[in-house]
């Protein structure tokens, strides 16, 4: 219990990192729907929706190993509901820096794609391979895309 103690006082950095460029990739897509021909709304929901859809994983391993730990039910699924309460915020901040500075969209983007990618293969990928579940994760990522194109190419 103690160690869960240590790791919710670094929460900062672990909830920080991770859904702060999901929360401004989402905020810059809504920012930016009109500015472009390919900056539509639906473009912009469709982000919004596969983000959302990995939110559900990302709330389940903050709630899921505190639940392990001792804490309620309620507690458990509330740290895990505030793990994700930085992302509206950084939505925010990013559809203000669009429609504030238009010209810096695409280095927007770039950042908040890049931020991503750099968790993907920073932290996820590196565990998955430590834990033994290599072939596991190479498959649910193949998944992930999939599931991904189909949203871009079904809804528009």
């Amino acid at each position: 219990r103690i160690w869960i103690l240590l790791e919710l006082r670094a929460a900062p950095h672990w909830v920080f990192f991770p859904v702060f460029p999901e929360g401004l990739a989402v905020g810059v897509g809504f920012g930016a729907v009109g500015k472009s021909a390919s900056a539509t709304f639906q473009s912009a929901r469709n982000l919004a929706i596969g983000i959302g859809i990995q939110n559900f994983p990302e709330g389940l391993a903050v709630s899921l190993p505190l639940r392990g730990a001792g804490f309620s039910t309620w507690k458990a699924f509330w740290f895990g509901q505030l793990s994700g309460m930085v992302e509206p915020l950084a939505g925010v901040l990013g559809a203000l820096a669009v429609v504030l500075a238009e010209p810096l969209l695409p280095y927007a983007l770039g950042f908040a794609a890049g931020a991503m990618v750099y968790v993907v293969m920073d932290d996820i990928i590196p565990e998955a391979q430590t834990s033994g579940n290599g072939k596991l994760a190479s498959w649910t990522s193949i998944l992930g895309f999939v599931v991904m194109m189909s949203l871009d190419v079904g809804l528009g």
